[in-house]
């Protein structure tokens, strides 16, 4: 709720007496220290005997001050009176329920009377612009229109100890710097330099006035320190990392500048890992800045050095996460980090997917790292009670045990599909593929747009189909906690689906995907396979990549383009093609993600993959049974189909399901383009002809005839005319 301008504008006047109180002293101490050096003899072009000695006496730090300068017990800066006045109005705003601005800046950045003052007199200029000149007189530089970290010290700090114990605070550590509310000239913002020059103007930020003065914003927003990383709660590790965190905490706590790396996190448990180290250790955590979006080594050097010394200032440790360092446009700016890491005395924190073990952090005797593997089904039971904290409801284990087997969610998403459950009022089951999708990219992860209802097998196909999907279950225990895994195929199951084109093959991975509750990730070959070397590998290590961590089924339709045979090598390109084929072996292998394989000539595959498989599905052409029901769910019940016409007699025609669809679809494209009101039997027989030509194959004289029933004999003289040219006789 904004806060009333009038309360906040009297709130800013009664700041801005105490200021201008201030700053009428400050200049009174200047004029008196300037008459005291007048008295003594002045040289133009050098500094007398006399002014040297006064000079001394001003800035002996064992000297008492004169009486003059000392201040009384109570501050005459703030007066009863204003005292009063100021808890008055913020009285009046608590009524309004919305604090004073700002009031709830210092709330929110943990400011004190010091700092906010510090602001106020920064903010100045643009409300009172007559004070740029006494800006300079009292800093003794008349060029000098703009506040500065010496003017902030010479008001509102005038004592040698006010001085050295408010100096930090208008650093770049300090929480005014920190969190962007002032910045020196020259300095991006979020972006402060390591060092602080006294001298420097220092600018507020740009929506500071509008939120002062009329609580327009949010100071949530206003001021962000980028570098601070908040806990998050629960901090889900569990199982083999959480000892191997725990052993790397005790390692920080025994050397205080150690470096502390844990490899083999999913990317939405870095954070997770990172503070179950730091936080045994009692170590608060900062992160380090974007390090790839600078543009030169010196950037780098100077953005790492700058982290580094933040974490030292505040006592904290520095995360860096480290998988960005693999990637190649991203290697250049590995050195300099590496070697600011290992110069610094400062904790760090690595995490990452893979290792990165520089030789000079290896080297640099601070070193220690430890490895999990992905966590396994136990785990990831053990995270889900975790997070629900038995709010899962009476039937919740059965629940949570259908969760862990059927995902692999990060920390960061198992969080939010708790409290999306609870927020939306959703359950679990519904919360979570929601989050996977929004994890994802919506495209490369749609729901199963199929009806399981459309997939019409025969009864030995379809009860193979179901076993997949029940072993999909079934697999967490069976691999992880029975150990089958490691010995039999690696972590996922793998699926191979052969047959004729029209099958059924790409619907029943569909299927599968619906009946698990899980997205669906279909490798697109156009875009996956690549002239260029090493680019084919590349982007199918991104589709894996994506489904592993979507925690969806992975589909390879028409897979023998990229899971070819490997060949004797006579030109240079074989050998790349082989490298391609080897590289597709192993993601295969390791990948725990369900992986669904579709191809029309099983042949074609390499017999190292056909062996990968767990389950290998070949699909028939339909029989007449299910011929049957395919005709019978090809029209939708809105279809105006003729009431004279009979679909029985259509399940004698050897079509496959995708050609039953296709017929029933061009009747009724027939029936639209002719203005028939009704889907009629011409329509119909022309359709299933037009399919026949399609498939290379010709309609036998009188099987229409017979698939569709007696027809009137104009009907059949329309029927011959059409199809004379292709007819067998």
């Amino acid at each position: 709720m904004p806060t009333e301008p009038a309360a906040a504008a009297a709130h800013l006047t009664l700041r801005y007496g105490a200021l201008h109180r201030a700053l009428r002293a400050a200049a009174a101490r200047r004029a008196r220290r300037t008459a005291l050096l007048a008295e003594a003899e002045l040289s133009p072009h050098c500094v007398t005997d006399q002014q040297a000695e006064a000079l001394l006496a001003l800035t002996d730090p064992t000297a008492a001050p004169p009486v003059d300068e000392q201040l009384p017990p109570a501050d005459p800066r703030v007066p009863p009176a204003e005292a009063a006045a100021e808890g008055r109005l913020r009285a009046r705003a608590a009524a309004d329920g919305a604090p004073l601005p700002l009031d709830a800046l210092a709330l929110a950045v943990g400011l004190d009377r010091f700092e906010t003052d510090a602001l106020l007199l920064c903010l100045a200029p643009a409300l009172v612009p007559e004070h740029a000149l006494l800006f300079g007189y009292l800093v003794d530089d008349l060029g000098q229109r703009r506040p500065t970290a010496e003017l902030i010290l010479t008001v509102l700090a005038p004592t040698p100890g006010e001085r050295r114990d408010r100096l930090p605070a208008l650093g770049p550590h300090g929480r005014l710097r920190r969190f962007g509310l002032l910045r020196q000239d020259g300095a991006a913002y979020g972006h402060e330099a390591s060092g602080a020059d006294l001298s420097r103007p220092l600018g507020v930020h740009p929506d500071l006035p509008a939120f002062l003065l009329h609580g327009i914003g949010d100071p949530g927003l206003l001021a962000y320190d980028a570098g601070r990383v908040t806990v998050p709660r629960p901090v889900l590790v569990d199982g083999p990392a959480r000892v191997r965190a725990a052993r790397l905490a005790a390692h920080l706590r025994a050397h205080p500048a150690g470096i502390a790396a844990l490899w083999g996190l999913p990317d939405g448990g870095l954070l997770d890992a990172a503070c179950a180290i730091a936080g045994p250790a009692d170590l608060t955590l900062r992160r380090a800045p974007d390090l790839l979006a600078c543009r030169t080594l010196d950037e780098v050097r100077a953005c790492v050095t700058g982290a580094l010394a933040a974490a030292a200032a505040l006592g904290g440790a520095l995360w860096v996460p480290s998988d960005r360092f693999h990637e190649a446009d991203a290697r250049w700016a590995a050195e300099p980090v590496a070697e600011a890491l290992a110069r610094a005395r400062v904790p760090v924190v690595l995490t990452g997917r893979a290792p990165w073990r520089p030789l000079g952090l290896l080297a640099s005797g601070r070193y220690a790292e430890e490895c999990v593997d992905e966590p396994g089904y136990r785990e990831r039971r053990s995270l889900w009670d975790t997070v629900t904290d038995g709010s899962a409801g009476s039937d919740g284990s059965v629940v949570l045990d259908g969760l862990a087997a059927r995902y692999r969610p990060a920390p960061d998403q198992l969080r939010a599909a708790a409290r999306l459950a609870v927020s939306a009022g959703v359950s679990l089951e519904d919360a979570v593929p929601r989050v996977l999708a929004a994890s994802g990219r919506p495209a490369d992860v749609p729901a199963p747009p199929r009806d399981p209802e459309e997939l019409v097998l025969p009864a030995e196909q379809a009860r193979q189909v179901d076993e997949i999907a029940a072993a999909f279950r079934a697999w967490p225990k069976v691999s992880q906690e029975w150990g089958f895994g490691r010995r039999h195929g690696g972590p996922g199951l793998k699926a191979l689906f052969t047959g004729e084109p029209g099958t059924g093959k790409t619907l029943a991975a569909e299927v599968v995907a619906a009946r698990l509750g899980v997205g669906l990730v279909r490798v697109d070959l156009a875009q996956t396979v690549s002239k260029w070397v090493g680019e084919t590998e590349k982007n199918l290590d991104e589709a894996f990549t994506h489904a592993e961590a979507a925690n969806a089924l992975l589909l390879f339709d028409e897979a023998d383009a990229v899971f070819g045979k490997r060949g004797t090598v006579s030109r240079g390109t074989d050998r790349y093609a082989n490298l391609e084929v080897g590289y597709l072996l192993q993601r295969l292998e390791r990948s725990p993600a369900l992986v669904v394989l579709t191809t029309n000539l099983q042949g074609n595959l390499d017999e190292a993959f056909t062996r990968r498989f767990q389950f290998v599905v070949h699909f028939t052409r339909p029989g007449e049974r299910e011929r049957h029901r395919l005709w019978c769910s090809a029209f939708p019940e809105a279809a105006p189909l003729d009431a004279d016409l009979r679909l029985d007699g259509l399940a004698r025609l050897d079509l496959t399901g995708a050609g039953i669809m296709s017929a029933a679809r061009g009747a009724a494209l027939l029936a639209a383009e002719s203005g028939s009101p009704v889907i009629g039997r011409e329509h119909l027989a022309e359709a299933i002809t037009r399919q026949f030509r399609q498939e290379s194959r010709l309609p036998r004289a009188g099987e229409l005839d017979l698939a569709l029933g007696p027809v009137t004999a104009p009907e059949r003289a329309a029927r011959a005319a059409a199809t004379a040219s292709y007819v067998l006789p």
